[in-house]
């Protein structure tokens, strides 16, 4: 019997540090004005995110639209300038598209670089080109913000108008205690100073009609 025992004491000694993991605390002595005391752990996860619209999107989610901007010019205005010329595309519409930059992923500032990248001048069936000095953009706040975004308007990073292309004028976004919210729209249009050859100009990868644009973590 007392080898029973001593194994049943035994166990409940091993078995207490399980059953008493919850924080508590007891006073078998309290008078008025004791205290006991049982804490809790709090923890916070944030994603780290960094998120990049240039034109049609899907807020904080990946977008796979991609917007045409199409500036056609008409047979009695050829290097008239811009007001002649009838410009669609863009989810803004008229050749204005909505930017917008998210960022938390902290580092030793918090700033975003954001930069734009073409592959050459813009060419028809022909190989004729025409040169991304002749595309012009104009930034400026959205009409409506977003709840949390600066809403000022981002400098749109100058297109390289280099023969074989490549990055363009890098532009710096600044943090705000490490938080890049930042949105504004670009609109674009077909400066029509020049007489070209007739054709289409870009629009696609094979006729470096394509911008690649490229926000990074800094």
């Amino acid at each position: 019997m007392k080898k029973l025992l001593l194994i049943a004491v035994s166990m409940a000694a091993l078995l207490a540090p399980v059953l008493s993991r919850a924080e508590s605390n007891v006073n078998t002595a309290a008078v008025t004005g004791s205290a006991v005391t049982a804490r809790l752990n709090f923890s916070v996860v944030i994603p780290s995110v960094l998120y990049l619209a240039v034109g049609t999107n899907t807020t904080m989610a990946a977008n796979t639209t991609v917007d045409n901007l199409l500036f056609t010019v008409p047979a009695a205005s050829i290097g008239a300038g811009t007001t002649s010329v009838v410009t669609t595309g863009g989810d803004i519409g008229s050749g204005a598209v909505t930017v917008r930059v998210f960022s938390n992923v902290g580092g030793a500032t918090g700033n975003v670089s954001l930069n734009s990248s073409t592959s050459g001048q813009m060419l028809n069936a022909a190989g004729d080109a025409i040169p991304w000095t002749d595309i012009a953009v104009a930034a400026a706040p959205l009409a409506t913000a977003t709840t949390g975004y600066t809403n000022t308007g981002i400098t749109h990073p100058a297109f390289n108008n280099g023969a074989a292309g490549g990055a363009g004028t890098l532009v710096t976004l600044t943090a705000a205690s490490k938080v890049v919210r930042q949105e504004g729209k670009w609109t674009f249009s077909y400066a029509n100073t020049g007489a070209y050859p007739a054709g289409t100009y870009g629009g696609t990868v094979a006729k470096n009609g394509v911008v690649t644009y490229t926000a990074t973590a800094l």
